[in-house]
């Protein structure tokens, strides 16, 4: 039965000692019916994350108390009690009279619940920006009273990307991971074809191993700007456009007749395909609940790290041609990478839940007016400040996550270190093959498909993982998704120390290959589990974390190109691959503080306990919570 606003206002009022559970939160409640006039009070907008204002009284809500699971409750209402009283509130709105006195008939659509009184200091603390008549009217202060009127999906609705078809889900995973795969073969492509092209650009071989340290530069800085741009105007378009680009400078990079012209195109190319490295994971966490981004989250990742082993084997056959050699490398990239455009342009779907609600909302407005007694507005147009603002408090976003929140720095730190290795693998596995055991250009192509290998073992414990993950989720929460990347961080430095030392004539080249498949499968499982727990930490702005960390992890990759050749000249490949095997196995430890402190870490962090509680909230309006989840 539908609880009355006075009712629950009482019930509030007797149980004040008791928090409510995540799924009747007071901002919820404030979702689905008209606010008292203590719950009409404005916190200010948070520069970093606006929807703070929204859930600002639940985070204090939670400080006093843990929530203890549902499951626990033996002396509270039961899960399905809560599930059917929060659909009883969701659906109250379309069957209530409005506030304004408005008859049944005008009731809201569905989805829609009444909001705040427009008021003038409620226009000045929020920065809404409203129609010109509506805004003369809240001046003037009339008799008519005018609400927001809050904007959400119903009840499964397929507008909702969560309840995307699995057609659609599946679409859009292989077209974004397929832009990722290419823009991976890129770094291991541009390493096995450095060879014709210091001849044909008549540079050396360090001047051309700049370009493949500012290909990551590239792909660390844009993020900082392209998460926000994709949170403004949604992720489809920016899909298609940098698609686009990246194509336009891969033809770029074949004309090139020199180091500048050549250095110019590879730093655009990182630019316009860091798309495929940050947007992927926002897009994954829009469409699929928290307990269903193993798999596809896996393949994203497998896509992003098998590449640089593909490009290489491919294209090693193609450098050895003196009829095509390093021009065609880029050219076939070209015609790649144009095939994709039209099946993204065709599949990709936008997927950011802001935007899809703000246009509802906006269409809403043209149709039905005021004539509901109020404005219909989504929550995210609160708070909204200009573009300009917003892009420099959006291109702060992920900075300041990167410097506040503990577990997303070390996180990213020991990611850093990983993909360092797997360039020092990328740019230094030429250097080793050829002057240790004198193989040719195809030869050492063909060692390259190590990386693959390692790539697809990681892939492989990924099941592992997700059935752990499924089997603790209830009793360990996230930090279920960090046994795998326990047990990794101890094989990454094992693998290295292998490599070091068997990195030798008198060795068999098999070894060497398989110390480089342990690492690479260690670095797989490092990045996949922390890419998902990342995500779950930080919900609907994983894109923002995301491109912290890829800020973080592509630095450290491109910092590692410069210098690795001549590493590798002063120390030998034994020792320079032995010190970061000693690095890694230190930073082994970031997993398991997380495993046991995580929670108690989270519970101090001032975003990632707001965004994970607004992510279960999402969760459990739409039905799709899982056991455990709550």
């Amino acid at each position: 039965m539908a609880l009355s606003r006075e009712s629950s206002s009482k019930s509030n009022t007797n149980n004040t000692s008791a928090p409510l559970p995540l799924s009747l939160s007071k901002s919820i409640s404030r979702m689905s019916s008209p606010p008292t006039r203590e719950e009409q009070r404005f916190d200010a907008a948070d520069p970093i994350i606006p929807i703070a204002h929204i859930k600002s009284n639940l985070s204090t809500q939670h400080q006093q108390s843990e929530i203890e699971p549902v499951s626990c409750r033996n002396d509270r209402k039961t899960r399905t009690q809560y599930e059917e009283e929060e659909k009883n509130l969701c659906d109250r709105s379309s069957s209530s009279t409005s506030p304004t006195g408005l008859p049944p008939s005008h009731a809201l659509p569905s989805g829609c619940s009444y909001g705040p009184v427009l008021t003038q200091t409620y226009l000045d603390g929020t920065n809404l920006v409203l129609e010109p008549e509506l805004v003369s009217q809240v001046q003037a202060g009339g008799s008519d009273e005018y609400r927001l009127l809050w904007v959400d999906f119903p009840p499964l609705s397929p507008q909702n990307p969560f309840n995307f078809s699995k057609g659609r889900k599946f679409g859009i995973t292989i077209v974004a991971t397929l832009f990722t795969l290419q823009t991976s073969m890129n770094v291991g492509a541009f390493s096995i074809g450095m060879e014709s092209l210091t001849r044909d650009l008549n540079c050396t071989r360090e001047q051309a191993a700049i370009g493949l340290g500012i290909f990551n530069f590239g792909f660390a800085t844009m993020p900082l700007l392209l998460a926000p741009l994709s949170e403004e105007f949604g992720r489809r378009w920016s899909y298609v456009i940098a698609v686009v680009l990246y194509g336009l400078f891969l033809i770029m990079m074949a004309l090139s007749k020199n180091l500048t012209t050549m250095l110019l195109a590879r730093v655009l190319q990182g630019v316009s395909g860091s798309v495929a490295s940050t947007l992927v994971g926002g897009t994954i966490a829009d469409i699929y609940v928290p307990a269903d981004r193993g798999l596809p989250s896996a393949v994203f990742a497998f896509a992003a790290i098998a590449g640089s082993g593909l490009g290489p084997f491919f294209f090693c056959w193609v450098e050895s041609n003196p009829k095509l050699e390093w021009r065609w490398i880029w050219w076939i990239q070209a015609m790649l990478i144009a095939a994709l455009i039209i099946p993204i342009f065709v599949l990709m779907r936008e997927t950011r839940e802001s935007i899809i609600l703000r246009r509802r909302a906006n269409k809403l407005r043209k149709e039905r007016g005021l004539s509901d007694g109020g404005r219909y507005t989504a929550r995210s147009e609160v708070g909204k400040v200009n573009f300009v603002q917003a892009m420099k408090s959006s291109s702060l976003r992920a900075i300041t996550f990167l410097l506040v929140e503990p577990i997303l720095l070390f996180f990213s730190i020991w990611m850093g270190l990983g993909w360092g290795v797997l360039y020092t693998m990328v740019t230094g596995l030429s250097y080793n093959f050829k002057n240790v055991y004198g193989f040719t250009t195809n030869q050492v192509g063909c060692a390259y498909i190590s990386i693959t290998i390692g790539t697809l073992i990681g892939f492989g414990f990924n099941f592992v993982q997700d059935a752990i993950y499924r089997r603790k989720v209830e009793k360990k929460g996230i930090e279920a998704r960090l046994y795998a990347p326990m047990a990794a961080g101890l094989t990454f430095a094992i693998g290295c120390f292998i490599f070091s030392f068997t990195a030798t004539p008198s060795v068999h080249y098999i070894v060497p290959c398989l110390g480089i498949v342990i690492i690479i499968a260690a670095v797989f499982t490092i990045y996949i589990s922390a890419f998902v727990y990342i995500s779950e930490c930080y919900g609907s702005y994983a894109s923002s974390a995301i491109a912290a960390q890829s800020f973080l992890r592509n630095s450290f990759g491109g910092a590692f190109s410069f210098f690795t050749l001549q590493m590798y000249d002063a120390l030998t490949p034994k020792w320079t691959t032995f010190t970061w095997g000693c690095v890694a196995l230190l930073l082994a430890a970031v997993p398991f503080v997380a495993f046991y402190f995580g929670p108690q870490i989270r519970a101090r962090s001032k975003y990632s306990k707001i965004l994970m509680e607004e992510e279960q909230e999402r969760i459990l309006r739409d039905k799709q919570v899982l056991d455990g989840m709550g």
